[in-house]
């Protein structure tokens, strides 16, 4: 989450400087475009009355599909203004790409045209599942019920990069808002 949050603010600020525009606002969009296919773990949590699991990736049948999410939802912002167009799809994507690399049993990067989830998560066995039957056997087979508690509130090397990068990228442009 923390590095969803960097790179929306590093996305958000790259285009608003390439562009010209120097908009703080375009900045902030770039943090609601990478947290924005999360919007679903709200969801996920009233089913599931709070329950945070080694199910909890299964919010991500609703928004994680790149086609539909960044490219379609990017294009309709794009035609308002194109300059937040980009930050959405880039935002977004980085959030899809995230979550192949290190954020649970995959997604669905090729909805609508096909339903198989993807991952490339080191504690996953399997690159590929082909429906959410597999999916969830892995998931009970191989998840961390407790992901959330190890992840966000116990120090760890991750937690820590994240925490350094989401600083060195506020400071950054705490710095530039000063000029």
């Amino acid at each position: 989450m923390y590095l969803d949050i960097a790179l929306g603010l590093v996305i958000g600020f790259l285009v608003s400087i390439f562009s010209g525009e120097h908009s703080f606002v375009l900045i902030l969009f770039g943090v609601v475009a990478a947290l924005a296919p999360d919007i679903d773990f709200i969801v996920h949590l009233i089913q599931r009355k709070g329950k945070v699991d080694h199910y909890a990736h299964e919010h991500r049948d609703l928004l994680h599909k790149p086609l539909l999410f960044s490219a379609g939802i990017g294009l309709l912002i794009g035609l308002w203004n194109p300059l937040y167009g980009i930050v959405w799809c880039l935002g977004t994507l980085w959030h899809f790409i995230h979550d192949t690399f290190d954020g649970g049993w995959g997604i669905r990067w090729l909805h609508p045209f096909y339903f198989g989830y993807f991952t490339i998560a080191p504690y996953s066995p399997k690159r590929h599942f082909r429906n959410k039957r597999e999916q969830h056997e892995y998931a009970t087979l191989h998840g961390n019920p407790n992901w959330l508690e190890d992840d966000y509130f116990r120090l760890n090397r991750r937690l820590i990069t994240e925490w350094i990068l989401l600083t060195v990228a506020l400071v950054f442009i705490f710095i530039w808002t000063l000029k």
